[in-house]
């Protein structure tokens, strides 16, 4: 499954693996190195902070079997989900809307907090999630095969689920908690709209924008059309069901 991966979602995995690996390793160096201080950025430019926060991974030693569940999980979502949700849009255009996301939520973060803290993984996970859950809110997940779930469903469960501390049923409102998944949710979702716009939201007022600076002839109305339906074929069948014929036209005008 690894191999066949799209390359971001599988460059994404081995980041965070070897983010928990060095932690067991030199749990000072990770600490040091990786998460997102404003200071550190404004004031000692380590501008290289804003890009690996997200990669922040610690895993302890006295509690290895957790730390390994956890990294574990949290990869499998990216495989499950990103990994579909980068073949269809282009692994260009998933790639740049996650850079875009995460730079972007890093840079109001540090005008919010000065003094607070950014780093771990929960941006990367609910930007696929709220991808996914945008794309194909419809779409049923096999859970251990004995139910079926829907897409935006497990979504919003895993998101309550990591705002929720294991100590007790108090919200977790931190950056790294609260702030950093859901601007990676709404980092996907809003790209996605505007690239795709599958809902009615918005719609009208980013085509009149469009309209303003190009006039759509006849023939890009009908790649539209045919995008969507291919679209709500994946929602209704799922990605295998698509023809060679449907993959290659979907990935030629998202790439374009």
């Amino acid at each position: 499954m690894f191999r066949n991966l799209p390359p971001v979602s599988r460059w994404l995995i081995i980041g965070l693996i070897a983010s928990a690996v060095l932690s067991l390793v030199a749990p000072s160096l990770v600490l040091a190195a990786l998460p997102l201080y404003p200071e550190a950025v404004l004031r000692g430019f380590q501008a290289w902070r804003i890009l690996t926060y997200p990669f922040f991974f610690m895993a302890s030693g006295h509690a290895l079997l957790s730390s390994l569940l956890n990294v574990a999980w949290t990869c499998m979502l990216i495989a499950f989900f990103g990994g579909e949700l980068e073949e269809i849009i282009h692994s260009d255009r998933f790639g740049k809307a996650l850079g875009i996301t995460v730079l972007g939520a890093g840079a109001i973060f540090m005008l919010l907090d000065y003094q607070g803290v950014l780093a771990g993984p929960g941006i990367i996970t609910m930007f696929v999630l709220g991808g996914f859950a945008y794309m194909w809110p419809k779409r049923e997940i096999s859970i251990f095969g004995i139910f079926w779930v829907k897409a935006w469903i497990i979504a919003l469960v895993i998101f309550i689920i990591s705002v929720i501390p294991m100590s007790g049923f108090a919200l977790d409102t931190s950056a790294t908690n609260l702030f950093a998944p859901l601007a990676g949710a709404f980092g996907a979702m809003g790209y996605l709209h505007i690239t795709y716009r599958q809902y009615g939201f918005g719609r009208a007022l980013l085509t009149k924008f469009e309209r303003r600076k190009t006039s759509p002839g006849t023939e890009e109305t009908s790649v539209e059309r045919r995008i969507d339906g291919i679209l709500d074929k994946i929602s209704r069948s799922g990605m295998d069901s698509l023809s060679r014929e449907e993959r290659d036209f979907l990935l030629k005008h998202s790439s374009s």
